[in-house]
């Protein structure tokens, strides 16, 4: 006779939701209130029942062997963290308990996280369970993550239309570029995400000065050529350059290593009598894009100007990291913001695809993320930063 109790069940259930939910708290309550957190999880697992089928719940030798890293507790609650943490950046203590009283604010959070759940084959999926580097989870935050989700719907997009867009490589640079500064920006290498960030604006502005030129390409190509023969096997300048730097436009300029990196501008009609200081040059294309492009509200050319300068002395070792690692997840997630939400536009216009993602309105839902971010920028300062990080510690 079976002596079972039918009850048994559901307690050992109950009991096993208990320890998550202990778990939970030691492993994120550095970042979060564990009361909300818990409290969070559960609003939304109850209320939010779809949010079940973004999870793998298939059974396969491969997940045996490999380890499965399908847990829904955990990924929950590291979006919960990453959008609260987004929303309550230098807020004073009790404005951010008042908020986490708010079931207004509740149901606005439960939503933001929903949302980031809903695009997580593009997002969380493929992030670390555990950064190298102890600190902050900047990945799961509203920008890095939004920026991570396109970035990875573009790869998805170039491996889908291979060899169907004359600019494929530049897409695809780009998107590599910037899923290496965010996986840095996962492991808290924060001033090694800024060299990247250095060369992934020179791609951008390579995009744009192609698809306004798209001659260009082929001449971009050819300097590229000469590059590569001069600095990897001949380690002399081919003759057919000699000709071409013998006769390039700006003969003011007699630096030779900025006319190989930079002399297939002299094929811009027009980009000598609009750019009079350094013409082979990142500065000079800057100077010729925010004059052809004055206008044009998709391109904020000063701004990353200001932050191409700033990443020069984290390049070449001059700038060392921060006391405030908020002001590198600023600067970094400003940087990536502006090129991979105007980049994916781009890409998706040029190939007519919808730039909607699971059904989501990613381009807005980034616009509107990024704006919290840049307010929040606009107010950093010293007081600030201190003040945000003495709140964390007590």
């Amino acid at each position: 006779m079976n002596n079972q109790n039918p009850f048994d069940f559901r307690r050992t259930m109950d009991n096993i939701v208990k320890e998550n939910d202990k778990a939970l708290r030691r492993i994120l309550g550095n970042y979060i209130k564990g009361n909300f957190l818990i409290e969070m999880k559960h609003y939304i697992q109850k209320n939010y029942i779809d949010i079940y089928q973004y999870y793998d719940w298939d059974l396969s030798a491969e997940k045996f062997i490999v380890g499965n890293d399908n847990s829904i507790d955990f990924d929950l609650s590291r979006a919960i963290v990453g959008c609260h943490s987004s929303n309550v950046i230098f807020l004073e203590d009790n404005e951010r308990i008042s908020l986490e009283k708010d079931d207004k604010y509740k149901k606005e959070l439960a939503e933001q996280v929903v949302q980031n759940v809903r695009l997580r084959r593009y997002g969380s999926q493929f992030f670390r369970q555990r950064p190298i580097m102890q600190g902050e989870l900047f990945l799961a935050h509203n920008v890095p993550y939004n920026t991570f989700v396109m970035a990875i719907r573009i790869s998805e997009i170039l491996h889908m239309n291979r060899n169907q867009n004359a600019f494929v490589s530049l897409y695809s640079l780009i998107s590599n570029k910037v899923l290496a500064t965010l996986t840095l920006l996962e492991d808290n290498f924060l001033d090694n995400c800024y060299p990247i960030c250095r060369a992934t604006i020179e791609l951008y502005l390579k995009l744009m000065l192609f698809k306004d030129y798209p001659n260009l390409v082929e001449e971009h190509y050819k300097f590229n050529f000469f590059e590569i023969n001069q600095s990897c096997c001949e380690q002399e300048y081919p003759e057919e350059f000699n000709e071409l730097f013998k006769n390039r436009k700006n003969k003011s300029k007699p630096n030779k290593i900025d006319y190989l990196h930079y002399g297939w501008v002299d094929s811009i009609p027009d980009y000598h009598s609009i750019v009079t200081g350094y013409p082979y040059s990142v500065n000079g294309i800057f100077e010729f894009l925010k004059q052809t492009h004055i206008d044009d509200e998709n391109y904020d050319l000063s701004r990353l100007e200001f932050f191409y300068k700033m990443c020069h002395g984290y390049t070449h070792g001059n700038v060392s990291c921060s006391r405030y690692p908020l002001l590198h997840y600023f600067e970094v997630s400003i940087i990536l913001h502006l090129i991979v939400s105007h980049t994916y536009m781009q890409l998706c216009e040029d190939l007519e695809i919808d730039t909607n993602i699971n059904g989501i309105d990613i381009i807005s839902k980034a616009n509107k993320d990024f704006a919290v971010l840049d307010n929040q920028y606009y107010k950093r300062s010293t007081e600030t930063f201190e003040r945000h990080y003495k709140n964390k510690r007590s």
